[in-house]
């Protein structure tokens, strides 16, 4: 059986390809990983992204190779891309089976199949459903009618949700990720994320879900606040795995909160400098999750930055964002990490409820007051499966004209969340005018000249200056 992992292209598309460096589609590396431990196939992994690949490129590589089943991955920004890809698909080959899977599909999976020339959506966690779907396939006695955590389109064309797929408990079970169907020389962090002269960096997650439920956050559109954690064991086995086969010693950490259970971390790096591995890491932490006995330990296990998403400087919005964390909190954080060596990279957003002219002076007045690293400034995007997209769909921001693309964080559309007291217009300008009173200090550039010791540090540099100018001097 030939089956076909794809990530789709949009940054490349959308012109904003610097902002994000090129990560490693991690999600599709598991499931090539898990198929290929369960039944005999033949996979390939397409990411558009690192290749730059667009609709002819897709269309000429689908033709050399014959599929059998196409999976798509998708965030919702990308999803009038997957809906060409689909087209194309099946113009090349009708016989071919296409599933989507990832977030937007997750939340919207009806819609997904109403919009697109998919068969089949997996909803949430997908390594099980994805095999049980590809195994019927294969052996030709399909009924997706009994397969949880999948919405298909019968015989006759009806669309059909089945109950969901219960999570994995033990994500021990898995096998690690798939990195050998990649170029790994093709992935690198995004200036914001760079924390070693490393050429290569992989992504790696240690556990799945988050505790929270913010009202901006997708993360509780896959996992349900359903949180599972790796053993430590098997954490640090992967890790010495991306070493000594990949030589690789960068790793971004894609937990939502990294540092909520203290003592797994405690240990965690405790065995990273038990074992004397020289890595380097970044992750993200809530400003409630971090003290100095963890940033210690962190510094020394190889961690060189953590981001924090602040948010806001104003406790209003931060409280109708449902964050669980105050102002202060995010303050004595960053300097928590600061005084350990560990450098600070702050998310902010602008728009969110109850955002005025006011709170968005107090979110830029408080970025600046911060010893950060980098911060970036979003203008919020209600993403479908959030309080914010029902929100927004009730006010009639949203409607069927709303284009997908239009919900990208960091982008050069006109701001979908726009409520009665900020105008589109004032909305991005603020958001240049944060980037530009906060990146363009004095103090803040000679802090990042003083870091300049390499010739990968210069580059990191370089890049970041050319994602502010996109930024702050591309027209809308």
């Amino acid at each position: 059986m030939k089956i076909l992992l794809i990530n789709p292209p949009y940054t490349n598309f959308e012109g904003m390809k610097e902002s994000a460096g090129n990560t490693m589609p991690l999600n599709l590396a598991y499931l090539s990983a898990y198929l290929s431990n369960k039944m005999p196939c033949e996979i390939k992994i397409l990411d558009c992204e690192v290749e730059g690949y667009g609709y002819k490129e897709i269309e000429d590589f689908i033709k050399k190779n014959r599929f059998d089943l196409v999976g798509i991955t998708t965030l919702t920004p990308p999803m009038k891309h997957v809906t060409k890809i689909t087209e194309i698909l099946k113009l090349v080959n009708p016989e071919c089976k296409i599933v989507l899977g990832g977030v937007h599909p997750t939340a919207l999976p009806e819609r997904t199949l109403e919009e697109t020339h998919a068969d089949f959506v997996v909803m949430g966690e997908g390594e099980i459903t994805f095999y049980e779907l590809a195994r019927g396939i294969k052996e030709g006695n399909l009924q997706p009618e009994k397969i949880d955590g999948l919405c298909f389109k019968n015989k006759t064309g009806q669309i059909k949700r089945n109950r969901p797929r219960q999570y994995i408990q033990n994500l021990d079970d898995l096998p690690f990720p798939d990195r050998d169907n990649f170029d790994l020389t093709k992935y690198y962090s995004a200036p914001t994320k760079k924390v070693s002269d490393e050429k290569m960096v992989t992504p790696i997650f240690t556990s799945r879900g988050c505790a929270f439920k913010c009202v901006h956050c997708i993360s509780y559109v896959l996992w349900q606040q359903k949180l599972r954690f790796r053993s430590v064991e098997n954490v640090i086995a992967e890790i010495e795995e991306c070493i000594n086969k990949y030589g690789i010693r960068e790793f971004n950490i894609l937990d939502d909160t990294f540092t909520l259970k203290k003592d797994r971390l405690m240990r965690i790096c405790q065995t990273i400098i038990d074992k004397g591995l020289k890595i380097y890491w970044v992750c993200f932490s809530r400003v409630n999750t971090i003290d100095e006995e963890m940033a210690e330990i962190m510094y020394k296990a190889g961690c060189r930055k953590i981001s924090f998403g602040l948010e806001s400087g104003s406790q209003k919005v931060l409280d109708l964002m449902q964050k669980n964390a105050t102002v202060e909190m995010g303050r004595k954080a960053v300097k928590i990490i600061r005084k350990h060596g560990i450098q600070a990279h702050g998310s902010f957003m602008l728009g969110n409820l109850g955002e005025t002219k006011e709170t968005v002076e107090e979110t830029i007045k408080f970025a600046k007051s911060l010893d950060l690293d980098n911060a970036t400034f979003f203008i919020t995007a209600p993403l479908p499966g959030t309080y914010l997209y029902q929100v927004a769909l009730e006010k009639g921001m949203i409607t069927k004209d709303t284009k997908w693309e239009e919900f990208a964080p960091l982008t050069n559309a006109k701001p979908i969340l726009v409520q009665n007291n900020l105008t589109e217009e004032e909305l991005i300008h603020s958001q240049k005018r944060a980037f530009r009173e906060f990146y363009l200090r004095p103090k803040y550039i000679i802090h990042k000249l003083k870091q300049m010791h390499s010739r990968e540090a210069i580059k990191t540099a370089w890049d970041g200056v050319r994602i502010l100018y996109r930024v702050l001097v591309k027209p809308q």
